[in-house]
């Protein structure tokens, strides 16, 4: 019973929560996956990441509003629970779960594959269970580490981005490159079906910003802090994807001419060498598997630890660590599914499979906001008009329009899934004749 009085460690700033949010959705990403945007967009990548970025800022506008009003752990699922009603928001918190589990696995993946081309010699196996054990461990030994941990990687990525940056103004200045606009505006190539088709690819990018919300009782001032890290880390993320990109743009105009599998790299190449390619190699291996992986094991395990505090899930994912006040069980459990998962599907599937939990959580959040903040409450004005119906309305729109465009593996695996989140309903409440297990938040 002692166990279960210890508390999640408040310790996280606004500054805390951004990074986390930033190194969560990784700022090098582009250096990963810009050769695979550059045909769908036909080279005009920077902007399908701002249209991305604005579409994405609705759907953030209402988690912040969810975060003031509910400061607890627990992310769409808490939201939704105490928004709606228990049964929607833990279908919607069991949906989301599902991207969470895959996030880490994605991230192994991409690491593995950019350290065996470092390393050859190691096995593949053995760079998905050192970058699991590792994460696990940090996991472990408490929030304040991880933050540490993320700004240290916040910190070499910057590195990489500034040099890039710093390199593409003295080709510019030197006259080896031109300034274009061809990232944002290619007349010869422009396609609008292309740029939102290219929009729905990236905007998987900024997925990661609900993430901190899954933070709440970890953060100092959680009704204020949660929501501005929320809006504060979609625009500067976004704002870092659309100058990159443009500046990529300088570099390379002619974008066909590029291999989608090492596209930026070859960019890196022409403005800095072979050491920033291999410094770059270096950092998306650490950024993707220790960055990404490490945050997205954060965010599940608190998301575990809130179903099981309810009831909904085993008890024992609610545990926490008596001295590092982590959800340990969680934790353990997230690392040996990951490793499995990694062993067993290829990048390719679970590329496929990633978005569906996270496009269902974020239609059900505006639900909830339109029916929590504007259809329940009386006074209506201008303002609730527009903050409360408006602005989630187009929230829900981006993500349905999204949302429907996901592959049907995508669609069939994440419909499965939350058929067993229904099954685990319908058994906890003995075919809804007992009411959804809830935490009472006011005890």
């Amino acid at each position: 019973m002692a166990e279960n009085k210890i508390t999640l460690s408040r310790s996280l700033s606004t500054k805390d929560l951004v990074v986390y949010g930033i190194i969560f959705m990784i700022p090098v990403a582009p250096i990963a996956f810009y050769g695979s945007f550059l045909s769908p967009a036909h080279g005009m990548v920077a902007l399908a990441y701002l249209i991305g970025m604005i579409a994405m800022l609705f759907t953030g506008f209402s988690y912040a509003s969810m975060a003031s009003e509910f400061p607890y752990s627990g992310s769409v699922y808490t939201y939704v629970q105490k928004g709606t009603n228990p049964v929607l928001g833990f279908l919607s918190g069991w949906g989301i779960t599902l991207d969470y589990i895959l996030i880490p696995v994605i991230t192994y993946l991409i690491s593995a594959s950019f350290g065996q081309s470092l390393l050859p010699a190691v096995p593949f196996w053995v760079w998905i269970l050192g970058i699991a054990i590792f994460n696990t461990v940090i996991n472990l030994l408490g929030i304040k580490v991880v933050s540490k941990f993320s700004w240290l990687l916040f910190g070499l990525q910057g590195v990489v981005l500034i040099a890039f940056i710093v390199g593409t103004i003295v080709a510019l200045a030197n006259g080896t490159v031109s300034f274009n606009v061809s990232s944002f505006y290619n007349a010869s190539h422009f396609d609008l079906s292309g740029v939102v088709q290219a929009t729905g690819i990236v905007i998987v990018s900024y997925l990661g910003f609900d993430a901190i919300s899954t933070l709440s009782e970890e953060a100092n001032d959680p009704t204020k802090s949660i929501g501005k890290a929320i809006v504060l880390s979609i625009i500067l993320i976004g704002s870092l994807f659309v100058i990159v990109t443009f500046f990529a743009g300088f570099v390379a105009p002619n974008y066909s001419e590029l291999n989608p599998d090492t596209a930026f790299l070859t960019i890196l190449g022409k403005v800095g060498g072979s050491w920033l390619v291999h410094l770059a190699e270096f950092t998306l291996v650490l950024s993707f598997g220790l960055a990404g992986g490490q945050e997205g094991q954060t965010a599940v395990s608190r998301i575990l630890y809130s179903m099981g505090r309810d009831g909904i899930l085993p008890k024992r994912l609610s545990y926490l660590h008596p001295r590092y006040n982590t959800p340990w069980v969680a934790i353990i459990l997230v690392g040996i599914v990951s490793v499995a998962l990694s062993l067993s599907l290829s990048l390719t599937t679970v590329s496929n499979l990633i978005s569906f939990g996270a496009l269902f959580g974020f239609l059900s959040l505006n639900i909830a906001v339109i029916w929590h903040f504007y259809i329940k409450r009386p006074d209506k004005n201008i303002e609730s008009f527009v903050k409360y119906l408006v602005s989630p309305f187009i929230g829900f729109s981006v993500s349905l329009w999204i949302f429907l465009s996901l592959a049907l593996e995508a669609k069939l695996t994440g419909l499965f899934w939350l058929i067993i989140g229904l099954v685990i309903l319908v058994y906890k409440t003995s075919i809804f004749k007992k009411p959804v297990p809830q935490f009472d938040f006011s005890e």
